[in-house]
């Protein structure tokens, strides 16, 4: 799928199809997260084009806003409904940003928007406020914590970030301040991460080798009118649940019952991670739906950990396409071994190929069950060249 360039005010732009292969908001996210980091002007045209509500809803415009913010870059078109933007990135620098959703939006998604350009962005000579090293970016992401249709907080907290800083060794951390719930959302989080020092890229990374599950932890919480007993009863139900299949390792159980200053109105959830003796990370989670039956959601969520353990994958299917914005950015040749690639995993790849200079593989060894995708990466440094005016 070749990307499209245009010519707006002497510059090149990348024209992006927001409506192939996934065709929502992930395109967004990654495209305008690559432009801040390559400095390429884009625009996105049919953005959710295939969606019962087409364009950009709140969580999507509030990302843009934010990646925009970071690179002090140019948004156009950024209303809620439209379905074409452009963004004319400048300086993508170290910071301290807000990005509220003022909805149940998922913050998460904001997170996952800006995470790369935190760890490229360009260091500071006056650092102020809660940024006083010059290269650690401190985000106020505020909305829906734990919302349907995204990774909830505790994701990026046990598996997400520690993924990352194990794989590439990048520091980054969140601290998760209010949970947020549908339909009111109010939740917020604070991400913090220190950029890559000037000149130097991400390294790239081997994830072939899942091993053998060491450890299971199930973490349950509920927050508002939601009794204190469903958390107790999620996690039971998970535990015996993931006793059938895997027999012998350690499960680490926690229900927590959230106050009114750690929550926003009523919820729930649940998140399992599994840790093996190679240091993979495998996550699932649930999050409380009116009329479902709290055992329902956490087995649920324990069956699909379950079926990521089975699956000899090194990673979860949340996790799969999440890394590969940070494969392309790489220097060398990274590998990842992991289900089929997902419909998600497929579009941030085209993405990425059409803003930098990577190349993906995906092949199925003989004999083998699961998946490898294989990226030769772009090698994309942290450059200096363009901070002579800041």
């Amino acid at each position: 799928m070749a990307a499209r360039q245009e010519e707006a005010a002497g510059e090149k732009v990348l024209s992006i199809d927001g409506s192939m292969l996934e065709g929502g908001g992930q395109i967004l996210r990654n495209a305008a997260a690559l432009a801040a980091i390559t400095s390429t002007p884009i625009k996105v045209s049919k953005i959710r084009a295939g969606r019962s509500k087409p364009g950009l809803r709140a969580q999507h415009l509030v990302g843009l806003q934010l990646v925009a913010d970071l690179c002090q870059g140019k948004l156009e078109g950024g209303t809620i409904g439209s379905q074409e933007i452009s963004l004319t990135p400048h300086h993508l620098t170290c910071g301290h940003h807000i990005g509220d959703t003022k909805t149940a939006g998922s913050c998460m998604l904001l997170a996952q928007a800006a995470l790369p350009c935190l760890f490229m962005a360009h260091q500071v000579s006056s650092p102020l406020g809660p940024m006083p090293d010059g290269r650690t970016s401190v985000l106020d992401l505020r909305g829906g914590t734990d919302a349907s249709m995204a990774p909830p907080a505790a994701y990026a907290q046990h598996v997400l970030l520690p993924m990352l800083h194990r794989l590439q060794g990048v520091p980054a951390s969140l601290d998760l301040h209010k949970r947020g719930f549908f339909p009111k959302g109010g939740g917020r989080v604070m991400l913090s991460a220190a950029a890559l020092a000037e000149g130097t890229c991400l390294p790239a990374f081997q994830l072939t080798d899942p091993g053998q599950v060491t450890r299971i932890r199930i973490m349950a919480h509920t927050a508002g009118k939601v009794k204190e007993q469903v958390a107790s009863r999620m996690v039971e139900a998970a535990r015996d649940t993931i006793k059938q299949s895997v027999k012998n390792t350690p499960i680490d159980c926690e229900a927590v019952r959230e106050g009114s200053g750690r929550a926003f109105r009523d919820g729930t959830g649940i998140l399992m991670v599994a840790e093996t003796s190679t240091g993979c990370l495998l996550g699932a989670s649930g999050i409380g739906e009116r009329g479902v039956q709290a055992e329902q959601i956490a087995t649920t969520a324990a069956d699909e950990l379950l079926q990521a353990i089975c699956s000899g994958a090194c990673v979860d299917q949340w996790l799969q396409d999440q890394l590969i914005i940070f494969m392309a950015l790489g220097q060398g040749e990274s590998n990842m071994l992991c289900t089929e690639p997902t419909l998600h995993t497929r579009t941030a790849m085209v993405v990425a190929e059409q803003l930098t200079a990577a190349k993906f593989e995906v092949h199925k060894p003989v004999g083998n069950k699961c998946w490898q995708i294989h990226c030769i990466g772009a090698a994309v440094p942290v450059d200096t060249t363009s901070l002579t005016h800041i």
